[in-house]
């Protein structure tokens, strides 16, 4: 049997290869893009022992993911965190972070698995909720 590349089979198997490898090439360029735009949110590393006792809400947007939080610290602890909006192509299991992160009086805390780009918007939010609540904060928006 001869090997042909004018056969229709070997034709089509060509054009299949090549739209996957284009597919893959293209997810992979947009989760890099999306990296990129999360190592670019602002990050505070505020810590709760700083913070003034109340509830502040985080944003932090994305072109992945809309995220706000509301974050409640009483006696310079993280005491709850309340999803208010979650909305994007991901941060549906990022849950576990939030509780990593009232455990751990933190908001820098381990990514959730297979959720990286998420939990690091989270932080973001937190960070940015937990801003608020520094004795010297002025609000600029």
């Amino acid at each position: 049997m001869k090997f042909r590349f004018d056969s229709k089979i070997v034709q089509t198997v060509l054009i299949v290869i090549c739209v996957i490898l284009t597919l893959i090439m293209y997810t992979q360029r947009h989760k890099r893009d999306f990296y990129k735009e999360a190592a670019q949110l602002p990050f505070y590393n505020v810590q709760p022992a700083n913070v003034q006792d109340g509830t502040y809400r985080g944003k932090a947007y994305t072109r992945f993911l809309h995220v706000q939080l509301d974050v409640t610290v009483s006696d310079h602890k993280l005491t709850k965190i309340e999803i208010i909006e979650n909305e994007g192509s991901c941060g549906k299991k990022v849950a576990p972070i939030i509780d990593r992160m009232i455990e751990q009086n933190n908001s820098v805390v381990e990514a959730v698995e297979d959720e990286e780009l998420a939990s690091i918007v989270f932080v973001a939010c937190v960070d940015d909720a937990l801003r608020k609540g520094l004795p010297d904060y002025k609000d600029n928006e």
